[in-house]
């Protein structure tokens, strides 16, 4: 089984960012190193971390891999008030929408941040280029808003729990 773990947005283009000045790409950064770390000796399971140079040249990159599921790490942001969870998925595919819901509550079981649910995404929706594009099924997630103090000071808290609740997803696959 091949996982391709890919760090949402880079340093150059960080992402969403909370006021204390942590974005997306560094606290996604550490958590998908900090995942491939873990399955690093498995036997079964294969991850390639993903770094983003160009967004358009992201699905190429990664169909080359040949990989069985994609995982892109993201937060959310939006007015500092707005709190929870959610994955996204292409509309189309039934796969990403079965592992949207196991990642969801996965996540949502570790955090319990409001479950705002798994989100089908066409074309035109966040993250819709990549999940199109991919061959393999492709989820996104976005586990809490970093822009929420609230959101980020539980993630923080409970970094190590929701990490072993991703590398636990990997491994039932």
């Amino acid at each position: 089984m091949k996982v391709c773990l890919v760090i949402g947005h880079k340093e150059s283009s960080p992402g969403a960012c909370n006021e204390s000045g942590l974005c997306e790409y560094k606290y996604n950064e550490h958590i998908v190193q900090s995942i491939a770390e873990k399955l690093e000796n498995s036997k079964r399971i294969q991850c390639k971390v993903i770094y983003r140079k160009s967004y358009r040249k992201l699905p190429k990159k990664i169909n080359a891999l040949n990989s069985d599921l994609v995982i892109s790490f993201h937060c959310n942001a939006y007015n500092k008030k707005i709190s929870g969870s959610e994955v996204l998925y292409y509309h189309s595919s039934k796969k990403g929408k079965k592992f949207a819901d196991l990642m969801m509550d996965s996540i949502v079981n570790v955090l319990k941040l409001p479950d705002r649910g798994s989100k089908a995404i066409d074309d035109e929706g966040k993250g819709g280029y990549l999940l199109k594009y991919t061959k393999a099924p492709c989820i996104l997630i976005e586990p809490f808003f970093i822009d929420n103090n609230t959101d980020l000071e539980r993630a923080m808290s409970k970094e190590y729990a929701l990490l072993q609740a991703y590398v636990k997803f990997i491994k039932m696959l």
